[in-house]
This record gives C-alpha cells, sequence and structure tokens, in this order.
C-alpha cells in the first residue's frame, strides 16, 4: 500500500499535462524549478533578454507544453506576448501588436 501512495505522489509531482490545469498552480511551479524540471522565469530571462519592460509572466499549458508566457513592452512601446519553453528555454513564438 505504501508503494501505491508513493506512486501516485511521484506521478502528481512530474510534469504531466494531464495532472495540470491550463495554468500550475504556484507551488507546483516552484517545486518543478527546484527539482530542475523546468527553468526559472531569472534563467529565462538570462537566455532571452527582452530589451524593454515586462507586463506578466505566466506559466501555462500550450499544445502539452509547459511554457512561459511573457507580455512586455519592447523600447519603441510595442506591446508583445512571448512564448518560451519552460523546459528547454526555447525561443517559440513572438506575437507583437504589428502581427
Amino acid at each position: 500500500m505504501n508503494i501505491r501512495w508513493l506512486f501516485l505522489a511521484l506521478a502528481v509531482g512530474t510534469i504531466n499535462p494531464a495532472f495540470a490545469g491550463k495554468h500550475p498552480d504556484q507551488t507546483q511551479i516552484r517545486a518543478w524549478v527546484e527539482q530542475g524540471e523546468i527553468l526559472s522565469l531569472e534563467a529565462i530571462l538570462q537566455r532571452h533578454p527582452l530589451g524593454g519592460e515586462l507586463l506578466d509572466a505566466e506559466v501555462e499549458w500550450e499544445d502539452g507544453v509547459l511554457v512561459y508566457e511573457l507580455k512586455w513592452l519592447d523600447s519603441h512601446g510595442q506591446r508583445h506576448e512571448t512564448y518560451i519553453d519552460a523546459r528547454s528555454g526555447a525561443w517559440l513564438e513572438d506575437e507583437s501588436d504589428d502581427d
């Protein structure tokens, strides 16, 4: 019986879209960062300096991939919505007001 509970705890603690809503809660995000499952927001911003002002950052599931959704203004005042893979740090997509 203890093994069953251990398996459940491990399964729920891993990154799996089947166990998560569109927006994981802050406690789960912190746990994933501490476990090395995803990169921290700080690490993401070091890899991809935005060149403007960060307005909002969320972690969410997009098509089965856990991503950072960053909303920011560039130095010309143009609004961007950028998606970055939370695990690899890969830049996935950038949508701007001009798109």
